[in-house]
């Protein structure tokens, strides 16, 4: 019975891989690609073999015992296994003759497939696991040509209604399109590699983009003095200065913010180390052009030019109507020009911010010397150059000294206008201004400085020019009544008496009295020994030179 049966399931296969060879080779006769072989016929073969093995299944087999035995093919039939599959057959043709010729060998051959029939039977529930599928059987059929490109999933059997339940792919896969899913995947894969260094460069990219914007925005801004505003400096350019110091020099102003896009800009126009050497009012607001052209064409030769000397101690009320006289500017605009300040010297950022009791906030620093001034000029570009020689005077050292001595800028210019005002040369100032440093080392004793010049300017400078009159004002710059310093210079002193307050005599006077014929000042510590040299200066005492005696100082030896 068993041979029978597997005699009947080996021509089965036979018949459906003769089937599936015949059906291959008439569509390779017609033209039709392998691929596109009739899928119906294949299905029907499939469901041939199932069947076939279905029938063959549901025969059971019989021991000795006349115990029920399942079938059993072999385990997970392979390409590399069809040739067991023969083989099997051949055996069974050789044992149903063996059994006529010898009882011995077919009892033990029946021995061997009732103990493989018991390990069956213990384990039933795992029959569907162990039996072969049509999927084992069929599998061979799936590696030959006719079904390489067909992609099959078989059912596995069931015991229960003995039918193995078949699954058919409805498309087959193209290889064509198994290769280009591969690249594509390879692709992607590639792609997703370069994505970060494609970020990375894009960064850079703007980066470097919005990076330049801003510098050529910059640029261009400063070329072109865009939000610069208007105001005038006063700049001097030495003698063999060259396009990179011009440049330097115009950045320590404040007119140009980049100096190396002016020197570029320089090269570029032809302009290049052909400045011409000399003093020129350039504006904030002048473009690089501009400025160019002013320092390389020099000064306006057409123009009419005026030369004006400041004496040490000039007020500057006298200096704003000499400037008048010679036709440079109007007085009362260059008064307020002077005194409003502002144009960004150094200087000005030691002045005090209070300006209490001042009446005029410039007072003092008007330099004494020789202008050179164009006629109809702007008072900003007179006071600028004022301005520029009062800051080109005042070396390094005086601030060195000033900060030993404890004293401010405007103290320093406030005493030396004294100084200036009481003594007739350099000499003498040095001991006039040690006079006036000890009384104001020792306020409680001397609390006033009793210097008759400042009771002076009260009288001929502030009283006159006063729009609205103020006590208050009067007062605070009469030393006379007033303690120590008054609230601003009194005039305008040079050199010298600015020297002679930072590096005054050591003397310990505290009184001077001058002669008016031999100009010959006499210096006392006390009150006493101030009274007698009045009285050899006057020859005789009266109470009007004994009440000035007290002072220190005779008007008439100052003021005609």
């Amino acid at each position: 019975m068993d041979n029978r049966r597997n005699s009947d399931r080996d021509k089965i296969l036979e018949e459906i891989l003769d089937n599936v060879t015949s059906d291959r080779k008439k569509a390779s006769s017609a033209g039709i690609s392998s691929k596109n072989v009739n899928q119906k016929a294949v299905v029907k073969g499939r469901k041939a073999v199932s069947q076939a093995y279905t029938q063959s299944a549901a025969i059971p087999a019989h021991n000795e015992n006349n115990k029920t035995i399942d079938p059993v093919l072999p385990d997970k039939t392979r390409p590399d296994q069809m040739d067991n599959v023969t083989d099997k057959k051949n055996n069974t043709t050789l044992k149903s003759s063996d059994k006529s010729k010898s009882e011995s060998e077919d009892s033990k051959a029946r021995n061997k497939e009732n103990k493989k029939a018991s390990k069956e039977k213990a384990s039933v529930h795992t029959i569907a696991q162990d039996k072969p599928t049509a999927r084992d059987i069929i599998e061979h059929t799936i590696q030959t040509d006719a079904f390489k490109d067909i992609p099959v999933e078989m059912g596995s059997y069931s015991p229960d209604n003995n039918t193995d339940r078949i699954k058919t792919a409805t498309n087959p896969i193209n290889k064509t399109h198994a290769a280009k899913a591969t690249k594509r995947k390879k692709k992607r894969k590639k792609n997703s590699a370069r994505l970060p260094v494609v970020l990375i460069l894009t960064t850079l990219i703007v980066t470097i983009s919005v990076v330049l914007s801003i510098m050529i925005i910059a640029v261009g801004r400063d070329m072109l003095a865009i939000g610069k505003g208007d105001s005038l400096k006063m700049i001097t350019i030495p003698h063999g200065a060259t396009t990179k110091d011009v440049a330097k020099i115009l950045e320590d102003e404040d007119i140009i913010d980049i100096p190396r896009a002016f020197e570029i800009f320089a090269k570029f126009n032809g302009s290049d180390d052909a400045f011409i050497p000399g003093q020129y009012e350039i504006s904030s607001g002048d473009a690089y052009e501009t400025i160019i052209n002013k320092l390389i064409k020099g000064k306006d030769e057409n123009r009419e030019t005026v030369d004006i000397t400041f004496v040490e101690g000039i007020s500057v009320y006298d200096a704003a109507k000499l400037l008048q006289e010679k036709k440079v500017c109007d007085a009362e605009r260059f008064l307020y020009y002077f005194n409003a300040g502002g144009f960004g010297f150094k200087f000005e950022e030691q002045l005090p911010k209070s300006t209490a009791n001042k009446f005029y906030r410039m007072e003092g620093y008007l330099w004494p010397d020789t202008y050179k001034f164009y006629v109809d000029s702007e008072p900003e570009s007179v006071c600028m150059k004022i301005y520029q020689n009062f800051q080109d005077k005042m070396k390094p050292e005086y601030y060195t000294q000033m900060k030993k001595m404890g004293m401010t800028l405007d103290e320093v210019i406030t005493l030396a206008s004294i100084v200036q005002a009481e003594a007739p040369d350099a000499k003498s100032m040095k001991m006039v201004a040690s006079v006036f440093e000890n009384r104001l080392a020792d306020p409680d004793k001397y609390p006033k400085l009793q210097s008759s010049p400042t009771t002076y300017y009260v009288e001929e400078i502030i009283k006159p020019n006063m729009q609205i009159e103020s006590t208050a004002i009067c007062d605070a710059y009469d030393t006379d009544k007033a303690n120590g310093l008054p609230p601003g210079a009194i005039g305008n002193p040079g050199q010298d008496a600015i020297e002679a307050v930072l590096y005054p005599s050591k003397t310990d006077y505290y009184f001077f009295a001058a002669d008016i014929d031999t100009k010959e000042i006499y210096y006392a510590k006390t009150n006493e020994e101030h009274e007698e040299n009045l009285a050899e200066i006057n020859g005789t005492s009266t109470d009007e030179d004994e009440e000035n005696a007290e002072e220190g100082y005779n008007e008439d030896e100052y003021y005609e």
